[in-house]
Protein backbone atom coordinates (compact mmCIF):
# COMPACT_ATOMS: atom_id res chain seq x y z
CA UNK A 1 0.00 0.00 0.00
CA UNK A 2 2.54 2.25 0.73
CA UNK A 3 4.63 1.61 -2.81
CA UNK A 4 1.19 2.48 -3.94
CA UNK A 5 0.53 5.43 -2.71
CA UNK A 6 4.30 6.81 -2.89
CA UNK A 7 4.21 5.78 -7.15
CA UNK A 8 1.03 7.89 -7.26
CA UNK A 9 2.59 11.17 -5.45
CA UNK A 10 5.59 10.74 -7.31
CA UNK A 11 2.89 10.67 -10.40
CA UNK A 12 1.16 13.83 -9.11
CA UNK A 13 4.30 15.70 -8.92
CA UNK A 14 5.84 14.87 -12.01
CA UNK A 15 2.27 15.74 -13.96
CA UNK A 16 1.75 18.96 -12.25
CA UNK A 17 -0.61 20.61 -14.55
CA UNK A 18 -0.87 17.78 -16.65
CA UNK A 19 2.54 18.07 -18.65
CA UNK A 20 3.40 14.71 -18.20
CA UNK A 21 0.12 13.40 -20.10
CA UNK A 22 0.53 15.84 -22.59
CA UNK A 23 4.55 15.32 -23.43
CA UNK A 24 3.73 11.58 -22.75
CA UNK A 25 1.50 9.14 -24.60
CA UNK A 26 -1.12 7.46 -21.70
CA UNK A 27 0.96 3.78 -22.37
CA UNK A 28 3.98 5.53 -21.09
CA UNK A 29 2.73 5.23 -17.43
CA UNK A 30 4.45 1.79 -17.64
CA UNK A 31 7.27 3.32 -16.79
CA UNK A 32 5.85 4.21 -13.50
CA UNK A 33 5.83 0.03 -12.48
CA UNK A 34 10.03 0.82 -12.11
CA UNK A 35 9.53 2.57 -8.60
CA UNK A 36 6.21 0.83 -7.70
CA UNK A 37 8.12 -2.48 -7.93
CA UNK A 38 11.68 -0.81 -6.33
CA UNK A 39 9.47 0.39 -3.16
CA UNK A 40 7.90 -2.63 -3.18
CA UNK A 41 10.68 -5.01 -2.73
CA UNK A 42 12.01 -1.91 -0.29
CA UNK A 43 9.30 -2.15 1.52
CA UNK A 44 9.01 -5.85 1.70
CA UNK A 45 12.39 -6.36 3.00
CA UNK A 46 14.15 -6.18 6.48
CA UNK A 47 16.27 -3.18 7.35
CA UNK A 48 20.13 -4.60 6.45
CA UNK A 49 18.92 -5.12 3.10
CA UNK A 50 17.00 -2.21 2.76
CA UNK A 51 20.39 -0.26 3.26
CA UNK A 52 21.87 -2.64 1.02
CA UNK A 53 19.45 -1.80 -1.53
CA UNK A 54 19.56 2.16 -1.32
CA UNK A 55 23.87 1.36 -1.62
CA UNK A 56 22.71 -0.17 -4.62
CA UNK A 57 20.36 1.73 -5.99
CA UNK A 58 21.61 5.49 -4.85
CA UNK A 59 24.44 5.51 -7.62
CA UNK A 60 22.82 3.93 -10.32
CA UNK A 61 20.31 6.58 -9.86
CA UNK A 62 22.89 9.43 -9.98
CA UNK A 63 24.22 7.85 -13.28
CA UNK A 64 20.93 7.49 -14.59
CA UNK A 65 19.91 11.46 -13.54
CA UNK A 66 23.39 13.04 -14.83
CA UNK A 67 22.50 10.78 -18.17
CA UNK A 68 18.83 12.80 -18.73
CA UNK A 69 17.81 14.93 -21.70
CA UNK A 70 17.20 18.42 -20.45
CA UNK A 71 14.39 20.56 -21.90
CA UNK A 72 16.14 21.88 -24.97
CA UNK A 73 16.13 18.13 -26.01
CA UNK A 74 13.19 17.16 -25.15
CA UNK A 75 11.54 19.99 -26.84
CA UNK A 76 13.76 19.73 -29.62
CA UNK A 77 11.34 16.87 -31.51
CA UNK A 78 8.39 18.83 -31.01
CA UNK A 79 9.97 22.13 -32.72
CA UNK A 80 11.50 20.32 -35.54
CA UNK A 81 8.08 19.18 -36.51
CA UNK A 82 6.85 22.56 -36.07
CA UNK A 83 9.42 24.47 -38.23
CA UNK A 84 8.72 21.50 -41.06
CA UNK A 85 5.45 21.82 -40.98
CA UNK A 86 6.11 25.21 -42.00
CA UNK A 87 8.03 24.58 -44.73
CA UNK A 88 5.25 22.23 -45.88
CA UNK A 89 2.81 24.64 -45.57
CA UNK A 90 4.38 27.42 -47.48
CA UNK A 91 5.93 24.72 -50.24
CA UNK A 92 1.82 23.29 -50.60
CA UNK A 93 1.15 27.33 -50.93
CA UNK A 94 3.74 27.50 -53.40
CA UNK A 95 2.36 24.72 -55.48
CA UNK A 96 -1.16 25.42 -55.41
CA UNK A 97 -0.14 28.82 -57.05
CA UNK A 98 1.87 27.88 -59.59
CA UNK A 99 -1.01 24.51 -60.48
CA UNK A 100 -3.59 27.09 -60.72
CA UNK A 101 -1.76 29.78 -62.39
CA UNK A 102 -2.75 32.59 -59.78
CA UNK A 103 -0.37 35.85 -59.31
CA UNK A 104 -1.92 35.87 -55.87
CA UNK A 105 -2.05 33.89 -52.76
CA UNK A 106 -5.07 31.68 -51.56
CA UNK A 107 -7.82 33.12 -49.02
CA UNK A 108 -7.09 30.07 -46.97
CA UNK A 109 -4.45 27.29 -46.35
CA UNK A 110 -4.37 24.34 -48.98
CA UNK A 111 -5.34 21.03 -46.63
CA UNK A 112 -1.88 19.72 -45.74
CA UNK A 113 -1.88 16.57 -43.63
CA UNK A 114 0.75 17.63 -40.99
CA UNK A 115 2.53 15.21 -38.22
CA UNK A 116 0.65 14.50 -35.59
CA UNK A 117 3.67 15.20 -33.73
CA UNK A 118 3.10 18.86 -35.11
CA UNK A 119 -0.59 19.02 -34.15
CA UNK A 120 -0.43 18.14 -30.60
CA UNK A 121 2.61 20.49 -29.73
CA UNK A 122 1.98 23.48 -32.17
CA UNK A 123 -0.91 25.63 -33.06
CA UNK A 124 -0.62 27.29 -37.32
CA UNK A 125 -2.16 30.09 -38.45
CA UNK A 126 -2.05 31.81 -41.49
CA UNK A 127 -1.91 35.10 -42.10
CA UNK A 128 -2.92 36.80 -45.40
CA UNK A 129 -1.35 40.50 -46.34
CA UNK A 130 -3.64 42.47 -48.80
CA UNK A 131 -3.04 44.83 -51.16
CA UNK A 132 -5.19 48.52 -51.03
CA UNK A 133 -7.43 46.66 -53.58
CA UNK A 134 -8.00 43.94 -51.21
CA UNK A 135 -5.56 41.34 -53.31
CA UNK A 136 -3.36 38.89 -51.29
CA UNK A 137 0.02 39.49 -52.38
CA UNK A 138 2.08 37.72 -49.03
CA UNK A 139 1.49 36.00 -45.71
CA UNK A 140 3.30 34.50 -43.12
CA UNK A 141 2.57 31.26 -40.82
CA UNK A 142 2.72 31.29 -36.96
CA UNK A 143 3.65 28.08 -35.02
CA UNK A 144 2.71 28.91 -31.32
CA UNK A 145 3.23 26.33 -28.74
CA UNK A 146 0.12 24.66 -27.76
CA UNK A 147 1.23 24.40 -23.99
CA UNK A 148 3.52 27.20 -23.03
CA UNK A 149 2.95 26.09 -19.16
CA UNK A 150 4.89 22.85 -20.02
CA UNK A 151 8.13 24.31 -20.93
CA UNK A 152 7.29 25.04 -24.79
CA UNK A 153 8.47 28.34 -25.81
CA UNK A 154 9.39 28.68 -29.32
CA UNK A 155 8.03 30.24 -31.34
CA UNK A 156 7.89 30.39 -35.06
CA UNK A 157 6.99 32.48 -37.94
CA UNK A 158 7.42 31.68 -41.79
CA UNK A 159 7.02 34.03 -44.86
CA UNK A 160 5.69 33.87 -48.23
CA UNK A 161 9.84 33.75 -49.43
CA UNK A 162 10.02 30.93 -46.82
CA UNK A 163 12.33 33.11 -44.57
CA UNK A 164 11.52 31.17 -40.80
CA UNK A 165 11.91 33.98 -37.67
CA UNK A 166 12.03 32.27 -34.53
CA UNK A 167 11.40 34.05 -30.26
CA UNK A 168 11.59 32.84 -27.18
CA UNK A 169 8.96 35.29 -25.61
CA UNK A 170 5.48 34.42 -25.19
CA UNK A 171 4.08 35.32 -28.28
CA UNK A 172 4.03 34.22 -31.88
CA UNK A 173 7.30 35.32 -33.89
CA UNK A 174 7.35 38.06 -35.58
CA UNK A 175 9.81 39.58 -38.72
CA UNK A 176 11.63 41.49 -36.41
CA UNK A 177 12.57 38.18 -34.35
CA UNK A 178 15.96 36.11 -34.86
CA UNK A 179 15.99 35.01 -38.64
CA UNK A 180 16.90 31.14 -38.76
CA UNK A 181 19.62 31.23 -41.29
CA UNK A 182 19.66 27.66 -43.34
Amino acid sequence: MWAALTTSLLFAILNWRGCWLFRNEPQSLAVFFYPFAWLVLFFAVRTRWRLMLLLVTLPALVVYANGRWGLVEMNSGAESAAFQALHQMQSSISASRAEHQQQNYPDTLPSINLSPYAQKYYRFEYIPKRSESGEIVGYIIQATPARRDCEFHRSFTITDEGRVFWTLEPRPATLSDTYYKE
